[in-house]
């Protein structure tokens, strides 16, 4: 610099960092570097922390919301089909009795009404039988006093008479098979027995399978449930993402057993059948590690 050239004054203090970022405050003194970035991690983890574990209660409360109001509607299942059995069914049987004794009387008579009586009749016996198997279908009894596997010997024999799918029925492990031995918890006997009827339903209507496989396995952890046919199967991403009135029944039937901490597993493809797993736990729990892992498959 020239001695003629005038001395410029110092710039002052710029709050602005190179590259135009502010400049951290000063940290205090005897605090070890980066202290600050770690207490705010571990605020942030402990916030995370109790999140989690509203969320964990939240969820704890909607199963039990859920088990509870499919047990009420369970109980009314069961109230419905008694009164069916015991109510409308009796009072059906007794109409067709007494229909039945006018139209032996009208034929003794030698009356132009005893063929029309002796209809009557018969329309009344068939009411008595339509009501009957309603009864059993809301809430088969068998379920209640023997227990699973009578059940589903029940449903696949009557599914076999009434519509002509044959069902074959496959049981291993620990299982009472007359009611007598050690029985599973009463809600996991019907959530796994209501599965199995809505498969069964669904080969029949949707698959036009003339066959269906249930095979069931316990062990001292867990009832594993395969229920398979060789029907013309479908695309089971379209019907849960893309047609909600047919994927209704599958996605209800996942979340039932949802509640009850087990899986259900679906494989299909068109014209390769239908294959559908369920593993539940045998006793009520809220969310067992093979559930969550995936285990049992």
């Amino acid at each position: 610099m020239s001695e003629s050239e005038p001395r410029r004054p110092p710039e002052p203090p710029s709050d602005t960092a190179p590259e135009g970022r502010p400049e951290s405050p000063p940290e205090p003194a005897g605090a070890a570097p980066g202290s600050d970035v770690l207490t705010r991690v571990r605020r942030i983890g402990r916030e995370n922390e109790r999140l989690f574990e509203e969320l964990l209660g939240a969820e704890r409360r909607y199963r039990g919301l859920a088990r509870a109001v499919w047990t009420v509607q369970e109980q009314e299942r069961r109230r419905l089909a008694r009164e069916l059995h015991d109510g409308i069914g009796q009072t059906l049987t007794a109409l067709k009795n007494h229909l039945e004794r006018l139209a032996g009387k009208a034929r003794e008579a030698g009356s132009r009404f005893a063929d029309d009586v002796a209809g009557a009749a018969e329309m009344a016996g068939a009411a008595v039988h339509d009501t009957r198997e309603l009864s059993r279908l809301l809430r088969p009894p068998v379920l209640d006093d023997l227990g699973l596997v009578p059940a589903l010997r029940w449903l696949a024999r009557t599914l076999e008479e009434s519509t002509g799918l044959e069902v074959r029925l496959a049981v291993e492990g620990e299982l009472s098979a007359d009611g007598d031995g050690e029985r599973l918890a009463p809600e996991i006997e019907t959530v796994v027995f209501r599965v199995v009827q809505e498969a069964l339903t669904n080969a029949l209507k949707h698959s036009g399978a003339r066959s269906a496989e249930v095979t069931v396995e316990a062990d001292a952890v867990a009832v594993r449930v395969r229920v398979a046919d060789r029907g013309s199967g479908f695309d089971p991403d379209a019907t849960f993402d893309g047609a909600p009135a047919s994927g209704v029944g599958l996605s209800g039937m996942r979340d039932r057993v949802e509640l009850f901490g087990g899986r259900l597993d679906l494989a299909s493809a068109p014209g390769e059948g239908t294959e559908i797993r369920l593993v539940v736990p045998r006793d009520l729990v809220e969310s067992p590690a093979w559930a969550r892992s995936g285990e049992g498959r």
